[in-house]
């Protein structure tokens, strides 16, 4: 998949306003901005919302950066509207900044090798794409460890520089050179 032009999707999603809107990918790459894919199991589960709001309180950084987050499970919209109106110290992700979509059928999902068919959710995985819409980071998280966002804003950030970049690597840091890597 890394290297490869991202698989294309429409998809309803709630919106942070709490309206749904359809979100297809196409339109969503006319905006030249890299794209943080983040997918996750469920709704109203555990790890989840510690992950969507943490997200959602650096989403300055992570938009400072020309990217936008759109997270994608297989629960319903109506399950993602009421997640939205639970306050955050009771396990929901009130005033989350970006949008829900809802992977219902589990397309999405099996088009990005994240769809785990015995409970019928997506894997907890983060895919970035780059502003042409090829997938240039594929990871994938087991289902009781929660993503870092330091680290995908690292990542976004080591890959906008198009060269190699070490382990310890931070934005300002100096490069490998490509070949080295």
């Amino acid at each position: 998949m890394i290297g490869s032009n991202a698989p294309t999707f429409e998809l309803p999603a709630v919106m942070p306003d709490g309206n749904t809107a359809l979100i297809n990918l196409r339109e969503e790459l006319k905006a030249k901005k890299w794209l943080v894919l983040f997918f996750y199991p469920r709704d109203f589960s555990t790890v989840c919302p510690t992950e969507l709001n943490d997200l959602a309180d650096r989403i300055d950084e992570i938009r400072n950066l020309d990217a936008k987050v759109i997270a994608i499970s297989t629960d319903s919209l109506l399950s993602h509207a009421d997640w939205q109106k639970v306050p955050r110290e009771q396990n929901g992700i009130q005033h989350i900044t970006y949008p829900l979509l809802s992977d219902f059928k589990g397309d999405v999902s099996q088009a990005y090798g994240v769809l785990e068919h015995k409970s019928y959710t997506s894997l907890r995985a983060t895919v970035i794409l780059d502003p042409e819409g090829v997938v240039c980071y594929y990871l994938m998280h087991a289902d009781l460890v929660g993503r870092d966002t330091s680290e995908l804003l690292r990542v976004i950030s080591a890959l906008q520089t198009g060269e190699a970049c070490g382990v310890n690597w931070q934005p300002g840091d100096e490069l490998l050179h490509k070949e080295d890597a």
